[in-house]
């Protein structure tokens, strides 16, 4: 019993924290704190965070990190906090024993993360959706594994707040792939 309600306060609070954010995004109190960091490493410490709840999942999880990459200018925590939600996701909604790949690269003003795995994906009518708040594609399998359907939502806010992109691609096969994408100069400079 004290396992699960230990279980039920940390889901609890992750709602209320996720509500406060979003209540900061719209009276827009909430202020980037902008730094000059290493993208690169910044994912390769989501890597490290996550391995071990792949490991349990026996998900098979690689990192392809493109050599050089730049440091950006952006909010490392929410940058972290975007990142560990897709990954994250993929994880959780990947059926045991599955394959989750992280790409990271850049092109000339931008670096950029495909997250890409052969899990459950999203039905084709709920692609356009599934950034808006409090959407939850299947709401069964939402509750089974604690989602609010605000993970998403915040993540997209907290990448519009950079001026970046965050968004789904079209991939053959099962599973999802999701592409991240952050100006290098920080906001407003896109190129």
């Amino acid at each position: 019993f004290l396992g699960v309600i230990l279980n039920e306060s940390d889901r609890m609070t992750h709602i209320v924290q996720d509500m406060l954010t979003l209540s900061r995004f719209d009276s827009e109190r909430d202020e980037l704190k902008l730094s000059w960091f290493p993208f690169g490493e910044a994912v390769r410490d989501i890597y490290n965070a996550v391995y071990m709840e792949a490991q349990k999942h026996s998900h098979t999880l690689t990192l392809d990190l493109e050599p050089d990459l730049p440091e950006i200018l952006a909010d490392r925590e929410r940058v972290l906090q975007v990142i560990m939600n897709i990954v994250s996701n993929s994880i959780k909604y990947t059926p045991d024993g599955g394959h989750i790949d992280m790409k990271v690269g850049r092109t000339d003003t931008s670096v950029w993360l495909e997250v890409d795995d052969d899990g459950i994906g999203i039905p084709a009518p709920d692609r356009e959706r599934i950034f808006e708040r409090f959407y939850r594609v299947d709401k069964a399998r939402s509750r089974q594994s604690g989602g609010t359907g605000l993970g998403l939502s915040i993540a997209k806010e907290i990448v519009d707040r950079h001026h970046g992109v965050l968004q789904l691609v079209d991939k053959d096969g099962p599973g999802l792939r999701i592409r991240l994408e952050l100006p290098i100069g920080g906001p407003g400079h896109e190129g």
